[in-house]
């Protein structure tokens, strides 16, 4: 379980920094800007979500083939 909580972690962290670093391409006066990152943050927390889900079901899967 440890495996998959550190890619939940990491592919978060590294996407936020991605995520941030694309921001400050971008000019900061638009006024649906706060929006956009949130709606941004939560995208990458739930795909962070489904990125460790997968890791975890391919070794689910790869240990189910190697007992039969």
């Amino acid at each position: 379980m440890e495996k998959y909580i550190k890619i939940f972690f990491g592919t978060l962290v590294i996407s936020f920094v991605i995520f941030f670093l694309g921001n400050g391409f971008f000019d900061g006066g638009n006024l649906l800007e706060t929006t956009i990152l949130s709606v941004g943050a939560v995208i990458i927390l739930l795909l962070s979500y489904l990125i460790a889900q997968i890791h975890y079901l391919i070794d689910l899967v790869g240990e189910i083939t190697k007992k039969n």
